[in-house]
């Protein structure tokens, strides 16, 4: 067992239980200071006055099961010995959000708004998506209607792969409350909004979020330079990689 702490760590916290769920579990002991959610590890991180009243919680929670919402919770002594700003910084990251952040790892083959549409919306119905680069490489948002849209599609993509061997998915929840899409083209497109313009050649499409057109050499025709496939080619690779079975997708 950990040393003693005022910092409770509550295990199994799963997104139907709230904060005030917790509060009600450890309030009889005392006065609680600081509470963190983890929603994306199902965990908390609790904070009492003192260490007294930490100790009289679990020393009770050792002799009767917690259970909240007829999910059982476990508890114990946290590392912490106090909860920093940090700490309280990493819970509102891990708060699940309808607005995913999602950065694509060992690019091979150029990645548009229509082949996240098609990756993303067999979870629920997508509103917007804006791509663009950054220093960790091709990334989008992706707001859906709802939130257990975004965390039922985080779930289940994460660490998949687009392809075979390549476009790995690293699924995070964004801290935005609503994505701003000024043009529908291949790089940000608003599905609430058909009706919007297409980006005038040479401009940024969405410069609040960062710039996506100098990475596949957009030309002015409006071709993508050599090496990539053809878009029959690459919509049927995506179709054989996404819309026949799970077992396709790789872990």
């Amino acid at each position: 067992m950990a040393e003693p702490s005022k910092v409770v760590h509550v295990r199994n916290v799963g997104h139907e239980i709230s904060e005030n769920d917790l509060l009600q579990l450890f309030q009889p002991f005392g006065v609680i200071t600081k509470l963190v959610m983890l929603r994306a590890k199902n965990q908390a991180l609790l904070q009492m006055q003192d260490i007294s009243s930490a100790v009289n919680a679990l020393q009770y929670y050792a002799n009767v099961q917690p259970s909240i919402r007829g999910r059982n919770v476990y508890v114990q002594f946290s590392s912490h010995q106090e909860l920093t700003t940090m700490d309280q910084n990493q819970g509102r990251e891990d708060e699940p959000n309808r607005i995913l952040l999602v950065t694509v790892h060992h690019m091979m083959y150029p990645i548009t708004v229509d082949v996240l549409h098609q990756v993303f919306s067999p979870h629920g119905y997508v509103e917007k998506i804006v791509t663009f680069q950054k220093p960790a490489g091709f990334q989008a948002l992706i707001q859906y209607q709802s939130r257990q849209s975004a965390v039922t599609a985080r779930t289940t993509l994460q660490g998949r792969n687009i392809y075979d061997g390549c476009c790995q998915l690293e699924i995070q929840f964004s801290n935005l409350d609503e994505l701003q899409v000024h043009y529908n083209n291949d790089r940000s497109r608003d599905f609430t909004n058909p009706n919007l313009p297409t980006e005038q050649k040479g401009r940024h499409s969405q410069p609040g979020y960062g710039d996506a057109g100098s990475m596949y050499g957009v030309q002015g025709s409006g071709a993508r330079g050599g090496g990539f496939p053809q878009v029959g080619t690459f919509q049927a690779m995506l179709k054989s990689a996404f819309v026949t079975t799970d077992a396709q997708l790789n872990t």
